[in-house]
């Protein structure tokens, strides 16, 4: 294939996977209100849940002591679980907090984790990461047709993930959330419980942050720490403020835009000192869309619809 095409479908093949980050995140801040800052952590927990069960043992330079070399498939649902685990053991205490005091400790959990990836070599190798990681099913397909069936398989499961958070949205769980975003004391005289609704979408963004690090990992075969910083969070965040907060449809636009917004750079025949200057100037680029947007467009691409009840 042709280079450029070759790049768009590697591209648009990434945006899949912010795709799942960013519905995680409107769910759980655009529905239900919850600003949190520590996204990064579910999608690191993923990732090494998903490249410690899948990766090869380790070789007589590396450290870490589990590499079991399964099946992907289980390795993408120990990603889903740890995701969801670590939310839920996370919750216990953070939830109990509101605002910006919720926000610091999202915070303080995600570089907690970050840092003990770079630390625990027995268990992650440390800042070497692991890689050589297999990719499932590639040694039956040429490079060009594993590329188109990654493009195929990483969409499916983005649409899936869409329709399954749109359809928790209009739901009656979903308008309980909306709820407590609007009005929380409100929301309690109609016996909605804050705690348990918090919780539970709490976890359930946790397991599709992990899920999104375990296809990140399948993507790009290696893993290392400097992956999950939280300029991972700060990502997502622009891509979910570009497509419109609140709004599933925006969240998945917004996603691809920001990639391709973000990667578009990466392709451009640069000598290397150009491609330094220019790679640094990308966050400057995402600064500037995001100022724009929120300029002219304050609510997002796709703005949240208000529901009649």
């Amino acid at each position: 294939m042709e280079g450029f095409l070759i790049f768009s479908i590697s591209v648009l093949t990434l945006a899949f996977v912010y795709v799942i980050l960013c519905l995680a995140l409107n769910i759980e801040c655009g529905v239900a209100g919850m600003w949190d800052l520590g996204i990064v952590s579910y999608f690191g927990v993923g990732a090494y849940s998903y490249a410690i069960l899948v990766a090869p043992a380790a070789a007589s330079y590396q450290h870490y002591l589990f590499g079991f070399e399964m099946n992907p498939i289980f390795g993408i649902l120990l990603a889903v679980l740890m995701g969801g685990i670590s939310a839920y053991l996370i919750g216990l205490p953070s939830l109990r907090l509101r605002r910006e005091y919720f926000l610091i400790t999202t915070i303080a959990f995600s570089e907690v984790l970050r840092i003990t990836f770079s630390n625990e070599n027995w268990l992650t190798n440390g800042v070497a990461g692991i890689y050589n990681i297999e990719q499932p099913l590639k040694t039956l397909f040429s490079p060009d047709v594993y590329l188109i069936l990654l493009f195929i398989v990483f969409f499916v499961i983005a649409i899936i993930t869409y329709l399954l958070v749109s359809r928790l949205s209009h739901s009656t769980y979903g308008l309980s959330l909306k709820a407590l975003r609007e009005n929380e004391a409100l929301a309690k005289t109609a016996r909605i419980e804050p705690s348990k609704q918090y919780h539970s979408v709490y976890v359930f963004t946790g397991c599709l942050a992990g899920l999104s690090g375990a296809l990140y990992v399948w993507l790009n075969t290696l893993i290392v720490p400097t992956q999950f910083t939280p300029n991972v969070t700060f990502f997502v965040w622009t891509a979910l403020i570009i497509g419109g907060i609140g709004n599933n449809k925006g969240a998945f636009l917004g996603a691809i835009f920001f990639v391709i917004l973000l990667e578009t750079l990466s392709f451009l025949n640069l000598s290397a000192e150009l491609a330094l200057v220019v790679s640094s100037l990308r966050i400057a680029l995402v600064g500037l869309a995001l100022i724009l947007i929120l300029r002219f467009l304050p609510n997002g691409l796709i703005s949240e619809k208000p529901r009649l009840l």
